[in-house]
C-alpha cells in the first residue's frame, strides 16, 4: 500500500468510474482536476462517492479520500502535480492541449523543487495521445530547462477497456457523483515509456509489447462492439445485449472475432488459448444488461470508425497482412456503411456520400479501400446481400 496523491485530470465516467478506484485501492488520495463547477464543488463537499459495480461481481464501492481542484486554477493544479506520486488524464483527445499549460507548470515546479521523476498515464481514446501531450507540454516549458524537465517525465499510454456508461439524467439528478461500471479492472500501460519507477497501483499492468495490447483492444473489443451496434440498430434493437441474443447476429459477431483473433495471434504471438479466453470474456461483458449500452452509442460516428486505420477496416487490413480473408469483417464494414441513424454526428453525411458519389468513391475516401482491391469486392458482396435481404424482409 502506497501513500501520497494521484492527480486525475477529468472527473467524468472513466475518471470517477475506473481510475479513481485503482488509486483509492492503492492508498492514494485522489485529486481530481475538472472544469465543471458543479462537479468540483460536489467532490469537495462530499469527499467521496458511490461506485456501483453492475453485472457479475456486483457490489457498491465507496471511493473515499478524494477532493477536486478547478482546472482554471493553474497555480493550484501545478502545486498538486509538483507533489504527486502519479498523474493521469481522462479528458478526451480534444482537451489535451488545454490541460498542457497546467501540467507544464506543475512539472516545472516539481523540477525546481528537486522532486523525483513522475509518470503521466494517458487514458485517452487516441493512438498517439502520449506523444501529443508531450509535445503540447514542451511548448509551455522554458527552453533553458525543457529537456531536463521532459527527461524526468514519463508520458505513458494506457489501454482502457472497462465499460463505464454515462449516467442517465435520472441518475445524475439523484446523485451527481454516482457512477456505475462493470467489474473488469485491468489497465495495461506502456512499460517502455515509464521514467524511473511508478508506485504500485492496483490494476495497472506495465507491458513490454504495448502495441500488441493496443491492437487487441481496437480489433477485438472496439471492433466487435461497433459491429454489434450496427447490426443491432439495423435489426431494430435498442440495446447491445439484446442484439447479442439474436440468432442471426451472434454467429456473425463470433466470426468477426475469430478472424481478428487469428490475425492478432499471428501478428503478435498471443497464445491462442489466451486470446480465446479474452474473446469469451468480452462476449460475457457485452451481455451485461445492467450497463445499458445502446446500439446507437456503440455505433456512433461511423465515418470515424470506418477510417483506414480504425477498428473495422484496420482489423480487415491486419487479416489481409496475415493471409486471412476478412469475410465476416467485410459484413461488419457493410453494416457500418448502411448505418442511417439521423441523429448521429456523421451517419447522415455518410449516407449523403453514398447517394451522391456512389459506393466506390465513398469506400476510397472514407475507408481507404481502392475499387480494384479484394476487400472492396468483399464489401460490395456484403452490401448487395444486405440490401437484397432488407428488400426481401419488406
Amino acid at each position: 500500500m502506497t501513500t501520497g496523491t494521484a492527480v486525475q485530470f477529468g472527473a467524468g465516467s472513466i475518471g470517477r468510474g475506473f481510475l479513481a478506484q485503482l488509486f483509492h485501492e492503492s492508498g492514494l488520495e485522489v485529486v481530481f482536476v475538472d472544469v465543471a463547477d458543479s462537479m468540483v464543488n460536489a467532490l469537495n463537499q462530499h469527499r467521496g462517492y458511490p461506485l456501483s459495480i453492475v453485472g457479475p461481481g456486483a457490489e457498491t464501492v465507496r471511493i473515499e479520500n478524494v477532493r477536486a481542484v478547478h482546472g482554471r486554477d493553474k497555480g493550484q493544479v501545478a502545486g498538486e502535480i509538483a507533489r504527486a506520486e502519479i498523474v493521469c488524464t481522462a479528458v478526451g483527445a480534444n482537451a489535451l492541449p488545454f490541460v498542457a499549460p497546467a501540467i507544464a507548470a506543475g512539472l516545472l515546479a516539481r523540477h525546481e523543487s528537486h522532486g523525483p521523476p513522475v509518470n503521466i498515464l494517458l487514458c485517452e481514446n487516441l493512438h498517439d495521445a502520449a506523444s501529443r501531450l508531450r509535445q503540447a507540454v514542451a511548448e509551455h516549458l522554458p527552453e533553458a530547462t525543457r529537456d531536463e524537465v521532459l527527461a524526468k517525465t514519463g508520458f505513458v499510454q494506457a489501454v482502457v477497456s472497462r465499460m463505464v456508461p454515462v449516467p442517465t439524467a435520472g441518475e445524475s439528478a439523484a446523485d451527481p457523483l454516482a457512477v456505475r461500471a462493470e467489474a473488469y479492472k485491468h489497465l495495461p500501460v506502456d512499460a517502455s515509456a515509464v521514467v524511473g519507477s511508478m508506485p504500485p497501483i492496483s490494476g495497472v499492468e506495465p507491458v513490454a509489447d504495448f502495441e500488441a495490447y493496443v491492437e487487441r483492444k481496437l480489433y477485438t473489443h472496439n471492433c466487435a462492439h461497433a459491429i454489434l451496434g450496427y447490426l443491432g440498430h439495423a435489426a431494430g434493437y435498442v440495446y447491445g445485449f439484446e442484439a447479442l441474443r439474436d440468432v442471426r447476429i451472434a454467429p456473425l459477431l463470433k466470426a468477426v472475432l475469430a478472424e481478428s483473433s487469428a490475425a492478432l495471434v499471428a501478428r503478435h504471438g498471443f497464445p491462442p488459448h489466451e486470446q480465446a479466453e479474452h474473446v469469451a470474456d468480452l462476449l460475457i461483458r457485452f451481455s451485461n444488461e445492467h450497463l445499458g449500452d445502446t446500439c446507437i452509442r456503440l455505433a456512433r460516428d461511423p465515418i470515424r470508425k470506418l477510417a483506414a486505420d480504425d477498428r473495422l477496416v484496420g482489423a480487415a487490413r491486419l487479416c489481409e497482412r496475415e493471409g486471412i480473408t476478412p469475410r465476416a469483417l467485410s459484413w461488419g464494414i457493410a453494416a457500418a456503411l448502411r448505418y442511417d441513424e439521423p441523429d448521429d454526428p456523421s451517419a447522415p453525411e455518410l449516407q449523403r456520400m453514398l447517394r451522391e458519389m456512389g459506393r466506390e468513391i465513398t469506400l476510397r475516401r472514407v475507408c481507404g479501400i481502392a475499387p480494384n482491391e479484394p476487400l472492396a469486392a468483399l464489401v460490395d458482396e456484403a452490401m448487395d446481400a444486405a440490401t437484397a435481404g432488407a428488400k426481401n424482409a419488406e
